[in-house]
């Protein structure tokens, strides 16, 4: 496993040897706060969908040699998760490069990947933001700026077929959220709950005229409503559903919890 920080500037510094991943064990990687946070409270909403929808994602849209974006948020870190169970039991299959601003997935990645997994992680430089536990600001804009990866994973706390993509956050979050979707890549997999498809938002970065744009394909991985959710809810998601399909974008479903 290669670990580089991208903390200063742009440009990557490669960590070598057990005594630096312990020091980045002992610092960078501390257990998160016990203390409640909007983090916190955001992560146990949906939470089974949200593994869900990670498992989904690394068993069918992650090769082995991709270059990855991930984008940060509570349905996000989820991947790193999954990566790294398949590291452990596949340390051969997870050739990986990721670069990510978000810093709860770093994390994960850097304590639960076994160093003997070849694998790439980048953090991205930036303010850190600890309601949405990741980094921010110009610095995290210009290390994107160089990165050039094959699959964007990016979050949305809303998401509008006839619109396009929101997030509630401020305007750091936003000018990131701008820069991530306007990546050229393979895949742009849209990552997303039931509860946020066909809802708004604070903030729109990413129109619906946009959505395949510079990409092969452009996806959205979501959880279908329970069966049990008011047909409102149901009906809809399967309305926004038709309508992103009618426009060429791949939606793939996990089961919903009951």
């Amino acid at each position: 496993m290669h670990l580089f920080w991208n903390a200063a500037e742009p440009c990557w510094a490669r960590k070598k040897g057990i005594e630096m991943a312990e020091k980045i064990d002992q610092t960078s990687c501390a257990e998160p706060s016990t203390e409640d946070s909007y983090f916190q409270a955001r992560d146990q909403q949906q939470k089974h969908g949200k593994v869900s929808v990670a498992r989904m994602i690394v068993d069918n849209y992650l090769n082995e040699g991709d270059s990855i974006l991930l984008d940060a948020g509570t349905s996000l870190y989820p991947i790193a998760e999954i990566i790294a169970q398949k590291a452990k039991s596949e340390p051969g299959h997870t050739h990986f490069t990721i670069m990510t601003h978000n810093y709860r997935a770093f994390e994960v990645l850097v304590k639960a990947v076994p160093r003997d997994a070849n694998l790439n992680i980048v953090l991205a430089g930036g303010r850190y933001d600890q309601d949405l536990n990741a980094l921010f600001g110009n610095q995290t804009v210009n290390a994107y700026d160089d990165f050039f990866p094959r699959v964007v994973l990016i979050g949305v706390s809303g998401l509008l077929a006839e619109i396009g993509l929101f997030c509630h956050g401020n305007t750091e979050e936003l000018a990131v959220k701008k820069a991530i979707f306007g990546k050229r890549a393979r895949d742009r997999i849209i990552v997303a709950d039931f509860t946020k498809v066909g809802s708004l938002d604070g903030f729109r970065f990413g129109e619906a005229q946009g959505f395949r744009a510079n990409v092969s394909r452009c996806i959205l991985v979501t959880d279908a409503p329970p069966s049990d959710s008011p047909l409102e809810v149901r009906e809809r998601f399967e309305k926004q559903v038709h309508l992103l399909e009618k426009q060429g974008i791949i939606v793939k479903q996990v089961e919903g919890s009951e």
